[in-house]
């Protein structure tokens, strides 16, 4: 067991998280490098009770890491959490201030419907909320940092050990009824090669579309404005037949 707050950090952000009762970072017990990067990331948004979860690595990654996440919230309702924190060990932070942290606590505090909170991630669509800086998603990939609650999280450990699906696609399917996500995104997949050998190829091509950073910001932008990008592609094509029209 591992303790964020047992290692040496620089000075972090004043930031207040302690409205969350727990946090873990699930890490290979070989990747001593990612968890020096990650209490970097951590402490730099001051957020410093966080818990590895290590992990020996193994044959069947998509399955170890399933296991690791609920592992993590099984650790969370063993402790009494209400409501904590789970990331990966290739979590990045951007865009983060202590105000943002007040629109999450404003949130998780007073909105009782709310199941899981994504710090980032990438959706299918997504809708305003009556919080600012929340949205209502539909959840697509990327669990590198998030907040659960503990009814959620009990009926996760409940109702879905493995079964054979990545625990990314394995939200995915679910009802998304009480998913949000934080927008604009504070939590992003570092660049870092994948330790999981079947998506070696897709983590190969989102390097080389500009790293996941890139690609979320992309994704976040275009379902925050898709009515406008929409109406402006239609516009676009009406002018092009206008054009061609007006030529003949």
């Amino acid at each position: 067991m591992v303790f964020l707050k047992d290692r040496k950090m620089d000075s972090p952000t004043v930031a207040d998280w302690s409205c969350f009762d727990r946090a873990y970072c699930i890490s290979l017990t070989d990747r001593a490098d990612r968890r020096v990067t990650a209490s970097r990331q951590f402490a730099a948004i001051g957020l410093d009770h966080v818990e590895f979860h290590l992990v020996e690595r193994q044959a069947d990654a998509t399955k170890s890491i399933y296991e690791a996440h609920l592992a993590c919230l099984q650790k969370g309702l063993a402790a009494g959490a209400k409501r904590f924190l789970v990331f990966e060990d290739d979590v990045i932070f951007a865009r983060f201030s202590p105000a943002i942290l007040t629109h999450i606590v404003n949130f998780t505090g007073s909105s009782p419907d709310w199941r899981i909170l994504f710090l980032g991630c990438m959706v299918k669509r997504s809708s305003p909320t009556d919080f600012p800086m929340i949205r209502s998603i539909a959840f697509q990939a990327l669990t590198q940092g998030y907040a659960i609650s503990e009814e959620f999280a009990a009926a996760i450990l409940r109702d879905h050990p493995w079964h054979g699906k990545p625990y990314d696609d394995f939200l995915r399917d679910l009802p998304q009824k009480g998913f949000y996500a934080l927008y604009p995104a504070i939590a992003f997949q570092s660049n870092s090669p994948s330790d999981n050998k079947p998506y070696l190829a897709l983590d190969f091509l989102r390097r080389a579309l500009g790293g996941l950073m890139r690609l979320q910001k992309l994704n976040e932008f275009f379902h925050c404005h898709r009515r406008l990008i929409v109406l402006a592609h239609v516009l676009a094509l009406a002018l092009i037949v206008v054009f061609f029209w007006w030529r003949r």
